[in-house]
């Protein structure tokens, strides 16, 4: 995860071009994190997930969980890709965070 030289302003945030230049994983800045969120797709349409008592999960990772998600159902299915489909901004250190 990239660390962020400045602290990200709310005209950049609501510009979908900063976060088109984020690395996968995401940045970090002052105990923030600012990541894409990616949807598994197979044959360019959504993967339904579902739970063992038949519920449906949200289609939506951080990169790290996508790839693996990725790579175990590419030994199912043919045809799987990732897409960039919504952005996180989260609180990841709050002890950081007390001390700056």
């Amino acid at each position: 995860m990239m660390t962020l030289d400045t602290e990200p302003t709310r005209q950049q945030l609501d510009d979908r071009s900063f976060w088109d230049n984020l690395p996968p994983d995401g940045a970090e800045y002052d105990g923030f994190a600012y990541s894409p969120i990616y949807s598994i797709l197979s044959d360019d349409e959504p993967i339904d997930f579902k739970t063992d008592d038949g519920k449906t999960l949200i289609n939506s990772f951080p990169y790290e969980l996508a790839v693996k998600e990725m790579q175990r159902l590419s030994k199912q299915r043919d045809n799987i890709t990732l897409k960039i489909t919504g952005y996180s901004q989260s609180l990841v250190r709050m002890d950081r965070r007390l001390t700056a």
